[in-house]
């Protein structure tokens, strides 16, 4: 399809229009088709009006990509310096089942982010309506047959503001549906949901490697499926593991959860956080109560790091973080939705461990402290270990690339 360089932002001989954005920021780039180049800190996201929640599409660092937007239901997001998600530490009891503060009667907070509006992160509660738990099975009804990959596993939706559920299968070696493992158990479903089986295509990794067109085999094809000419060769993995000869069936577990915090869902990110804020929950006219507690799990660069003291290194020598994640424990919490991380990266400037910071990382989720950092030797190998210090975390300002495009 043949474009021409136009649009709703001003024209730049240059070709490109760069969008920069500090920690936290947010950009909902006119309607329009674009050319978008994400930067180091910056996703691409789109308002699911099912889950009511914004949806990661492309990560930081994605691939140059073409896109069309309608000006309201997708938007860039810095997202450095932000709460992420809650991981749930307790899940209290007592509270009344329900999502959002009208139906459960309880609130989040935030501790205080940035200055100005929208700084501080805000969010909502969801009581109940877990599908199982994380790690427990889902009912296989009817195994089925001639599965040639494991199906995918989808489930219907909780109501408006709940979260999704999600769980995948694993089949026997004569290609029965085997298991069904819930992976996240979700939160807010009234009933129990449906399981819906689906097979899949056989281009999946390990897959048998398809005969060349012309060697006289079909490729990948059932017996007694019709013997069509062999697909071209870019069609290979698209060959179907069809048919099954006998239909599958999965019926969800109880739910789970009842009276306990089941999920904490971000309506706003928040900005600046340079620690990680403290939560708290409060009733209106419900009883959620026995300790219930939660920690913000952050997306975070790494603005400041000192290193020295070492014994021998090799100047130009690499340093890296580690990827900083929080642990989640066995309690829900929105992982459905999180960033991609990526370690912090720098390189040595002295042969005691001074250095520069080259890449800041994204969606750290916790404070890195000095065993988080590690050196890849060169050819000259420390004989005293480096101390890392002054580690300071938090948003990162970076810049996104839009090339206007019309048909």
């Amino acid at each position: 399809m043949g474009m021409r360089i136009g649009g709703a932002f001003p024209f730049n001989f240059s070709g490109a229009f760069p969008v920069s954005l500090a920690g936290g920021q947010i950009c909902y780039p006119p309607a329009g088709n674009y050319l978008m180049t994400l930067g180091a800190q910056t996703c691409l996201q789109w308002w699911d009006p099912v889950n009511f929640s914004w949806r990661n599409v492309a990560q930081p660092n994605a691939e140059t990509f073409q896109i069309s937007v309608d000006g309201f239901n997708w938007r860039l997001v810095n997202a450095s310096g932000i709460v992420a998600a809650a991981s749930i530490t307790n899940a209290g009891s007592g509270g009344t089942n329900g999502i959002g503060p009208t139906a459960t009667g309880s609130t989040v907070t935030f501790a205080a982010g940035g200055t100005g509006p929208g700084g501080t992160a805000t969010g909502y509660v969801i009581v109940g309506g877990a599908v199982g738990t994380a790690g427990g099975s889902a009912t296989v009804t009817q195994g089925g047959s001639g599965f040639q990959v494991p199906p995918l596993i989808l489930i219907d939706p909780p109501p408006p503001g709940g979260i999704q559920a999600t769980a995948t299968a694993t089949i026997t070696a004569g290609g029965a549906l085997n298991a069904v493992t819930m992976v996240n158990p979700g939160a807010g479903y009234t009933s129990v949901p449906n399981f819906y089986v689906v097979p899949q295509f056989l281009n999946y990794p390990g897959a048998p490697t398809n005969p060349p067109v012309g060697s006289g085999t079909q490729p990948n094809f059932p017996a007694g499926t019709i013997a069509n000419n062999p697909p071209a060769p870019w069609m290979m993995g698209l060959s179907p593991a069809f048919p099954t000869t006998a239909g599958a069936l999965v019926t969800g577990p109880a739910l789970a959860g009842s009276g306990t915090l089941t999920g904490v869902v971000m309506t706003n990110y928040g900005y600046g956080y340079t620690t990680v804020p403290a939560i708290t929950f409060a009733n209106t006219t419900g009883a959620l109560a026995g300790g219930v507690a939660a920690t913000s799990i952050m997306s975070w660069g790494v603005t400041a790091l000192t290193g020295g003291s070492g014994v021998a290194y090799t100047i130009g020598n690499v340093w890296e973080s580690s990827m900083g994640f929080l642990t989640p424990g066995t309690t829900n919490f929105n992982n459905n939705n999180l960033f991609q991380p990526r370690p912090a990266r720098g390189v040595l400037t002295s042969t005691v461990g001074a250095l520069s910071i080259e890449d800041g990382g994204f969606g750290m989720q916790k404070v890195l402290v000095a065993g988080n950092f590690g050196v890849a030797q060169g050819t000259t190998i420390g004989t005293t270990s480096i101390v890392f210090s002054a580690i300071s975390m938090g948003g990162i300002t970076d810049t996104s690339i839009l090339q206007m495009m019309v048909d």
